[in-house]
């Protein structure tokens, strides 16, 4: 019986993902775990693993379509069993065919249109450092499979004004994100290859436009991560009643702690903490004494998740991200960094599971970097908190008579009203305030 390669559901409000690549192609044989196929979701991209081992029978969403979770995304089928034409139930009937006809039919011009190209993976390649669409080249190899001559017959009968640029798959990415044409940016890489670098390059050097999206009165369609977010922060505020609570902080001794300790830091980990490394740690010892704000509201019942993971906001290009630390509790400030450095560095790059940036339970955001000096932040679902951090400010105060200057951060707590009332978010303000105001005694065990 053929086993179907379902669409998984990823996360809690993802309907539909974009299929980015088949590794396997319809005919080729596949073994239970490997990659199959690989999705792109409202922030990451993920691999789907074959859930079984047989050959790859028939794929129903090629390259490029859109297609919604649960869907039947491809059949595999035991070596000479039928191939179903279209997935079996809601979807459509289920119309066999035998293997060696499904499997073998040649790719005429109208059966090639109608689902993914068939070439061996020397052509596919090749096609794919040159430019080249398959689907407008003409094959020669046994049952219509391209190979790599027909792709170099291909480039050779065109025009050298009708050559495609070679673009490197991240650098076309990159191009299409930030709107880059790519008939116009220079390539620097092997053969004039146009990579990361190279986009990048260009973006910077352009002037600006009036009927950019940045010009006013311009209409900006929403790109999928910009709609997740949307959807994600109104369910939140309309649905979690938030209670505000603030406090001012001294960081003088913490930044004091730092100072002290980044030679010694950086030559055993290599590489510098940062603030946020400590509020991290502060954070997660300040949840671990005041569980409810490692909790998330399930119907009724009041879910104390069992480890506490601190998501860090991330901003990018075109929205925000949270990947978490695991057990940020248990963690030495040493392993906190390292795990910060590459959650944010692979955040910047989209190379972030969907695992890390669902795992979070309690959310910190900073905005130390701008002038902004507190700033209210709307609840992460299904967290319970998230802790805003503003700049820090210098302040004079008097002590005994004598006027001295201190460092002041102010941070915010917002909080979901149903589980957490305002004394138990105002005991954990303190806690927090407790321990970075004595950082020397409280980071002791790191």
């Amino acid at each position: 019986m053929p086993t179907e390669v379902i669409i998984p559901a990823l996360g809690v409000i993802t309907e539909k993902v974009k299929i980015l690549t088949w590794f396997k192609e319809e005919g080729d044989p596949v073994k239970e775990g490997e990659p199959l196929l690989e999705i792109e979701s409202d922030k990451v991209t993920t691999e789907i693993p074959a859930p079984a081992s047989g050959v790859l029978g028939r794929i129903f969403y090629p390259e490029g379509s859109e297609a919604g979770i649960t869907k039947v995304a491809a059949v595999i089928v035991a070596e000479g069993e039928s191939v179903p034409e279209a997935p079996a139930g809601p979807s459509g009937p289920s119309v066999e065919k035998s293997a060696s006809t499904a499997l073998t039919r040649p790719a005429t011009e109208a059966t090639r249109t109608q689902g993914p190209v068939k070439a061996v993976p020397v052509a596919r390649k090749f096609a794919e450092e040159k430019g080249v669409d398959l689907s407008r080249v003409s094959p020669t190899g046994p049952h219509g499979t391209i190979m790599k001559k027909d792709v170099e017959a291909y480039l050779a009968s065109r025009s050298s004004e009708e050559k495609a640029k070679t673009v490197s798959g991240l650098a076309r990415k990159v191009a299409e994100d930030l709107k880059v044409p790519l008939e116009a940016v220079e390539g620097t890489g092997v053969g004039g290859r146009v990579m990361k670098a190279d986009v990048l390059r260009a973006a910077e050097q352009r002037p600006a436009l009036p009927d950019e999206e940045t010009a006013l009165g311009k209409v900006i369609r929403m790109n999928r991560m910009r709609q997740v977010i949307a959807k994600r922060l109104s369910e939140s505020a309309f649905t979690a009643p938030h209670i505000y609570l603030f406090t001012d902080i001294e960081m003088d001794k913490l930044i004091g702690l730092r100072e002290s300790i980044v030679e010694p830091f950086e030559k055993r980990f290599g590489l510098r903490p940062s603030i946020n490394d400590f509020l991290i740690k502060a954070a997660a010892l300040a949840v671990r004494e005041y569980p409810l704000f490692n909790a998330s509201l399930r119907g009724e019942e009041i879910l104390i998740h069992p480890r506490i993971n601190i998501g860090l906001a991330v901003a990018l290009e075109d929205g925000l991200i949270v990947p978490a630390i695991v057990d940020a509790d248990r963690l030495g400030l040493g392993a906190i960094a390292r795990e910060r450095a590459d959650l944010v560095d692979r955040a910047r790059k989209g190379k972030l599971s969907l695992a890390e940036i669902e795992r979070g339970t309690f959310t910190l955001s900073s905005m130390a970097g701008f002038e902004i000096a507190f700033f209210t932040a709307i609840i992460n679902p299904p967290q319970s908190g998230i802790l805003s951090v503003g700049k820090i400010d210098e302040r004079l105060y008097l002590d005994h008579g004598e006027v001295k200057v201190k460092k002041v951060c102010r941070m915010g707590l917002s909080a979901d009203h149903r589980i957490i009332d305002g004394a138990v978010g105002a005991k954990f303000l303190e806690a927090l305030k407790k321990r970075i105001e004595n950082p020397t005694f409280y980071f002791l065990q790191l």
